[in-house]
């Protein structure tokens, strides 16, 4: 007698199978320098420290097809050294932060924090934004500072830079356990780099 699988399988002629995956090769993150571009923006206002306010940016860069021409050294799980081209990260992304400190007007309750805006002018300046020198007054006192323009979503989509990605600081999940993940911790100017059309994505309308 025909096993009923047999003349089920007769009646409808269906066929199936299960193949294994191929094991994908993964590539290691490394410290150092990557060609990217931004992708993604949001930004929002918030209290720092208790005594300052600054406009926080947030922002994704996404590594560049022309990374593939870039060199990197990793240390394999067996301790051996090895040297790989840039092209296993095209596509990959990491995260970035952006603080601009904001000046305080008349009846605010926070403090200046000028000083600290250094990575901001050095962003602005990576991307072509001018940041132009004037003469003010402080505490009685003439001094040059460089005025700090507010970027927009426009400013910062699409522009080519040099991520220095490094690990991050680890923090623990919902479950407790310990995450650290590989992040832009500053840009510097990808000089041959070309500005890039971004469609879609999170990005927030800054008002001047």
């Amino acid at each position: 007698m025909a096993d009923v699988n047999d003349m089920f399988n007769d009646i409808t002629k269906e066929q199936a199978y299960y193949q294994a995956k191929p094991k994908k090769e993964v590539t290691p993150i490394t410290e150092g320098d990557y060609l990217c571009h931004i992708t993604e923006v949001s930004t929002k206002i918030l209290d720092v420290k208790g005594k300052y306010k600054a406009r926080l940016y947030s922002y994704t860069v996404e590594v560049a097809e022309e990374n593939k021409n870039m060199d990197y050294d990793f240390t394999e799980i067996n301790g051996d050294k090895t040297k790989i081209k840039g092209t296993p990260y095209i596509g990959k992304r990491f995260f970035g932060k952006l603080w601009r400190f904001l000046e305080p007007k008349e009846g605010d309750d926070f403090e200046s924090n000028s000083t600290g805006n250094t990575s901001y002018l050095r962003f602005c300046e990576t991307i072509g934004v001018d940041c132009p020198k004037e003469t003010k007054n402080i505490d009685g006192e003439d001094v040059e500072v460089q005025i700090l323009p507010s970027l927009s979503t426009e400013d910062m989509l699409g522009q080519p830079i040099t991520a220095f990605v490094a690990l991050g600081k680890p923090w623990k999940d919902k479950e407790g356990k310990t995450r650290q993940y590989f992040d832009c911790k500053f840009c510097k100017k990808w000089t041959d780099g070309k500005k890039k059309t971004i469609t879609g994505g999170k990005t927030d309308d800054i008002p001047f």
